[in-house]
């Protein structure tokens, strides 16, 4: 018979072995020293780094305390005009004969941007003219023979009378067939073509003065108190930019929209914004050029308050501070810091009062954008 080793094993001893209680209980024994060891070798790297920390200090970010410029304000989402805006409207029912200018054109006040046709009988334009230039002549002859006494005053009061009345009839004539611009401007909207029959009173052009723009935004009870005339807005579109300032600020709320109006106005050099854009708002209600500002995660807040952690020969050292105004992400230290104070930025988790740390890295200077 032949005798195989490998089978002899794996057949019968090894399951001998595993079955028999002496081999189960060194495996137990193996296993719980290995698990041991194991935790062992963690609670000592864990020691270590604690013992690190006491003898050469926290590793820790700090930021010196500088100075800098902040602001507080308002933001809106809201629509922008021409400061000025008018629209011319037609004084009579006809059909438009020419259109003198276009979109885009600028135009001065009185400017004829529009014909009517002048046979319409509706106006009597051939009466009036012909009225008129009767009436001057007759005021002219009665004008030199007043200046030589050659009549009363009476008579010269009665033909002046007649002659404005006259003349006041043949330019509210000319008015229904030369549409004028309302103001000076450039044309932003032009509803007719040549040839439309329009009625009267229909809208015909929109005459705009884009060197200024303006805008109304609406402010909560609470908003309105902080917003006064005087103060500086700008009005954001695209990557384009334009300043102004709040120029009206209502004192009655609105019932509709329950709240109150505020009027803005704009300087709009080179016409950078087109009229009827959207665009964000912002009412600044605040400035200091010399303000402490810090991020917001990098107040601590207690129940004895606020306060910020600082390194004072290579301790940190927590110095309660007050919080004077928010501004998104930034807020602004009334008191509690100096100028050239190191506050911890980073490891301030991990960082108390007292505890020796260990800069690692110094901040640039915090402004805001």
């Amino acid at each position: 018979m032949t005798f195989h080793r490998r089978n002899f094993f794996r057949g019968r001893l090894l399951p001998d072995l595993a079955s028999s209680a002496p081999f189960r209980v060194i495996l137990v024994a193996a296993v719980l020293a290995v698990s041991t060891g194991c935790t062992g070798r963690e609670e000592s790297t864990t020691r270590g780094i604690e013992e690190i920390h006491r003898e050469e200090g926290l590793p820790v970010q700090v930021r010196s305390v500088e100075p800098t410029p902040f602001h507080t304000y308002m933001s809106f989402t809201s629509s922008l005009s021409g400061a000025s805006e008018s629209v011319a409207s037609a004084l009579v029912g006809d059909k438009v004969r020419e259109i003198l200018y276009a979109v885009g054109d600028y135009v001065e006040q009185d400017t004829v941007v529009m014909h009517f046709p002048t046979d319409n009988p509706a106006i009597n334009y051939e009466q009036a003219r012909l009225g008129y230039e009767a009436a001057r002549t007759a005021f002219d002859r009665v004008q030199r023979l007043f200046e030589s006494e050659g009549i009363s005053r009476q008579a010269y009061d009665d033909a002046r009378t007649q002659f404005e009345v006259a003349q006041a009839n043949w330019q509210a004539v000319r008015k229904m067939t030369q549409v004028r611009a309302p103001i000076s401007g450039h044309i932003t909207r032009i509803n007719v073509s040549v040839s439309d029959n329009v009625a009267r009173g229909d809208p015909l052009f929109t005459v705009s003065d884009f060197n200024r723009l303006k805008t109304t935004v609406w402010l909560t009870d609470r908003q309105v108190q902080e917003v006064t005339t005087g103060l500086p807005a700008r009005a954001v579109w695209q990557d384009r930019e334009v300043t102004g300032e709040v120029v009206q600020v209502d004192l009655a709320m609105d019932q509709t929209r329950k709240a109150f109006a505020a009027k803005l106005r704009f300087e709009n050099p080179g016409r950078v914004i087109r009229s009827g854009v959207t665009a964000r708002v912002e009412i600044e209600t605040y400035r200091n050029r010399e303000a402490i500002i810090l991020n917001q995660r990098e107040v601590l807040a207690g129940g004895e308050g606020h306060s910020v952690l600082i390194v004072q020969d290579d301790v940190a050292r927590r110095v309660p501070v007050t919080i004077a105004r928010r501004q998104g992400l930034l807020v602004e230290i009334g008191s509690g810091l100096q100028r050239e104070d190191l506050v911890i930025t980073g490891g301030y988790d991990l960082a108390s009062d007292g505890q020796p740390v260990r800069i690692m890295e110094h901040g640039d200077k915090l402004v805001q954008r």
